[in-house]
């Protein structure tokens, strides 16, 4: 049986067994070239924001100091193949990718998160209505939507500058972006994005949703 790689589109020789015909729609078309190169996050980890590439993560000792967030966890190294893949994702409306991504997304989620309740609920990261126009989907919703979670849009982006065109100094020091639009939600909450860099963005939000009254807030990202 022939598929074409989703990242690729490189054709994919796939042995055809009763096994593979009865999980065909479950199975994401990748080769073994493109899916060498995602790169998941092992351990050991930063407690805090889930990088592994140092037990501690300096970065983290500040945000740490405020409360706002118990943990984030993300699936894969931030590496030059992924930024790619993102940015096809996210500025060329490559929408299909999203599959790519669903079965370790699920299974490390499932793993960091098996604690929390059913009551759980998701809030992505809000685009801009501009931003929104443009893209056609909110890359954070499609993510959430591969999670085992209901989805409870809470925030509303109240500017639309762009976080990938800003340094490091100037995403830690720029104003919160965010506004809370939602009922009351006493439910823990898992913020969903697609990278966390310097935490920032996150932080942002899990501070607006900290004064609205919601005490438990984590994140989880494709990217750390």
């Amino acid at each position: 049986m022939k598929m074409n790689c989703l990242i690729c589109h490189q054709f994919i020789e796939a042995d055809l067994t009763w096994s593979t015909i009865f999980n065909l729609r479950q199975q994401v078309p990748i080769c073994r070239s493109c899916s060498a190169q995602l790169d998941k996050i092992g351990k050991p980890q930063c407690e805090y924001c889930g990088r592994d590439d140092q037990v501690k993560c300096l970065d983290c000792d500040r945000w740490k100091q405020q409360s706002l967030l118990t943990k984030n966890r993300a699936v894969y190294r931030y590496n030059h193949f992924l930024k790619d893949l993102i940015s096809r994702f996210k500025y060329r409306g490559d929408y299909a990718l999203v599959e790519v991504f669903r079965h370790d997304m699920r299974e490390v989620f499932t793993t960091q998160f098996k604690s929390n309740s059913k009551d759980t609920r998701l809030v992505p990261i809000p685009l801009s209505e501009q931003r929104l126009a443009s893209r056609a989907f909110n890359q954070a919703e499609a993510i959430a939507q591969l999670l085992p979670y209901p989805i409870a849009p809470l925030l509303k982006r109240t500017t639309s500058e762009k976080q990938a065109k800003k340094n490091r100094k100037q995403r830690l020091s720029m104003d919160n972006p965010f506004q809370y639009i939602g009922e009351a939600c006493p439910s823990p909450v898992i913020i969903i994005d697609d990278i966390y860099t310097t935490g920032a963005t996150i932080h942002h939000a899990a501070r607006v949703l900290k004064e609205n009254g919601i005490k438990q807030i984590a994140s989880f990202t494709l990217a750390r």
